[in-house]
């Protein structure tokens, strides 16, 4: 008869040797991610710090990019094989794309200045504004919340300007309303000394525009809340929200696709920026979600030994 310690260890053993089978991914990769101090760029630093951290071989350099949209166009010409996008992006591209997983929610948020008379997004008539910065993805989603507004591109100035001169932009009257896709808060987006418009931003609310583009582009776009404070004094503040996934070239090896899976999932806490309050996606059920993009095969064989 078999002792209980021997059967523990023979389990334990059993383990290592199947750890040991995977294949070990080595290499560096490049990840597309975003601007600077956006929450893309931040998430993928943050991978990138974890992948180090859990030790191998396999090695992540975050490419800071415009966007969503470039990202994709950097995917397609084989430049990187790993890279962060809007789902919304990700369901338009023209090339082969494979998902690793959904790792949170973007929430759209349309700034004003805190003293700004406009109330909506069509209040705007008129006014320069941005939809994001040029090569984004919230550049081209910016589009369906002003059409779901009421507006056409021809009834604004669409003056596309970063997410790291949105304050100063609204501050010096660059644009009177900037539009940007992140997590909450977006670390470039809260108001500090020397940046900003005088008394702070104030979010409007685009509740009514979800429920048009809900209804013309089906369920990929979410209702959500921005928190009360997440910007200073403002309120609670209902809005848009699409998933960002994490993707990959078909060319991207399997291992390196589960390695990936198990850093999400293993090392979930790390990949939180500090006082973030969005909704994060970092679970096998949540993970696997990926608004109709295919999974990438190595990825699928991974979530398969973490949830069987």
């Amino acid at each position: 008869m078999i002792s209980r310690r021997q059967f523990l260890g023979g389990v334990a053993a059993t383990a290592t040797l199947a750890a040991c089978a995977r294949p070990q991914p080595a290499g560096a990769y490049e990840i597309a991610s975003g601007e600077r101090d956006g929450f893309q760029a931040t998430f993928a630093e943050l991978l990138a710090d974890a992948a180090t951290d859990a030790g191998g071989d396999l090695r992540l350099a975050v490419r800071y990019t415009t966007g969503s949209l470039e990202n994709l166009s950097l995917l397609a010409s084989g430049e990187v094989l790993v890279g962060l996008t809007l789902a919304d992006s990700a369901a338009e591209a023209t090339t082969p794309l494979l998902a690793i997983g959904r790792v949170y929610e973007n929430y759209f948020q349309c700034a004003v200045p805190m003293q700004s008379p406009f109330r909506s997004m069509n209040d705007l008539r008129g006014q320069a504004i941005s939809l994001g910065a040029a090569g984004s993805g919230t550049a081209q989603t910016g589009r369906r919340v002003l059409e779901a507004s009421g507006l056409t591109v021809d009834d604004v100035t669409i003056r596309p300007v970063s997410l790291t001169t949105v304050l100063d932009s609204l501050r010096d009257g660059t644009v009177a309303a900037a539009l940007w896709a992140g997590g909450v808060p977006t670390p470039a987006a809260i108001p500090r000394p020397g940046h900003g418009p005088d008394g702070g931003i104030r979010l409007l609310d685009l509740s009514a525009e979800y429920v048009q583009m809900r209804a013309r582009y089906g369920p990929m776009y979410e209702p959500v809340s921005v928190p009360a404070r997440a910007y200073g004094d403002t309120a609670e503040t209902p809005t848009v929200g699409v998933p960002s996934l994490l993707v990959a070239s078909p060319d991207l090896p399997d291992a390196v696709a589960g390695a990936l899976v198990d850093i999400l999932i293993d090392r979930a806490q790390d990949l939180i920026p500090p006082d973030t309050v969005g909704a994060q996606f970092l679970d096998v059920r949540s993970l696997i979600q990926t608004a109709g993009i295919p999974r990438h095969p190595g990825a699928v064989e991974a979530y398969r030994r973490h949830h069987g």
